[in-house]
């Protein structure tokens, strides 16, 4: 079921947070974001999540029951920026949380998984990902197991190389491009990711910004692995510039795109908040819940 949210353009928003009595926090805009923005939008976001979540944090036993965060969008939106930044947010004063973040990238079943089932081409579709295995990680972190398994993804071999294992953290951001989608069709997939969020995020771009964002970033990839054989982008050393960036445009229209327009997307009604971004990733508009607006207080 949608959402009961209200947009509000950056001006508005700016409005909204001055009857709120948030606090700056410095030190915070290491992570390619300006003061400003981390002033503007990320701080008061945090913390008004934090004062409405506060029953969350604790369970009747006394222990600590997780705050799950999740953090969804496009590919190359900024996800995995926007994740870190709230982490460092909520792990610094005055709020002073525990914190992680996982990507449901960790999640995707290996290469060879994917090249036996003959869908290698469809990474970062629903059936690209084990599915069953987030669901299972997340009944264990919702149910404060500490050490569970999370494999690793790296994004420099494009494949699962390791893996690792969760801590028991107040606050526990999963970001992915699957976060508020409908579980994939096939037995025993009954649950979806979102079912066990207590909010979540949506970013959003115009589609033309996201293409230049995603091209950028494997431009950078490439650039990265030119000297690196272990990379996955070190296929691509020998081509121009011009050549790379063909190849990324190509990528995006027969990968991402529909996977935006199909699966993505459509999952932004499920959201709780929608961060909407213009060029240089700055925030242009929110639309948030209606209990966040001063004048429902």
């Amino acid at each position: 079921m949608p959402k009961a949210t209200q947009l509000l353009n950056r001006e508005k928003w700016l409005e909204e947070i001055t009857g709120w009595g948030t606090k700056r926090m410095q030190g915070i805009a290491d992570l390619n974001f300006t003061q400003v923005e981390i002033d503007e939008i990320y701080a008061p976001l945090i913390q008004r999540l934090i004062s409405h979540s506060e029953h969350s944090l604790k369970v009747e036993t006394g222990g600590v029951q997780p705050l799950l965060l999740g953090i969804t969008g496009s590919v190359s939106v900024g996800k995995s920026t926007v994740s870190k930044i709230i982490k460092e947010l909520a792990t610094s004063p005055p709020i002073n949380l525990s914190a992680q973040v996982i990507s449901t990238d960790n999640f995707l079943f290996p290469n060879s998984q994917l090249q036996k089932d003959q869908i290698l081409h469809r990474k970062g579709f629903p059936e690209s990902f084990d599915h069953a295995a987030i669901i299972k990680f997340l009944s264990e972190i919702r149910e404060g197991k500490p050490d569970s398994i999370i494999p690793i993804y790296s994004h420099e071999t494009y494949d699962i190389e390791g893996i690792s294992h969760s801590e028991v953290t107040d606050l526990i951001i999963i970001e992915g491009v699957n976060i508020l989608q409908d579980p994939p069709e096939g037995e025993g997939q009954d649950q979806s990711i979102r079912e066990f969020l207590d909010f979540s995020i949506f970013i959003d771009a115009d589609e033309s910004e996201i293409i230049q964002w995603y091209e950028d970033r494997f431009l950078k990839y490439c650039s990265l692995a030119e000297d690196n054989t272990d990379s996955f982008f070190s296929q691509f050393r020998s081509l121009t510039i011009k050549e790379r960036r063909k190849i990324a445009f190509e990528i995006w229209k027969s990968v991402n795109k529909p996977n935006l327009d199909t699966h993505i997307y459509p999952s932004k009604e499920y959201a709780d908040l929608i961060i909407k971004k213009g060029p240089d990733h700055l925030v242009s508009s929110l639309q948030v819940p209606l209990s966040w607006l001063s004048s429902l207080k």
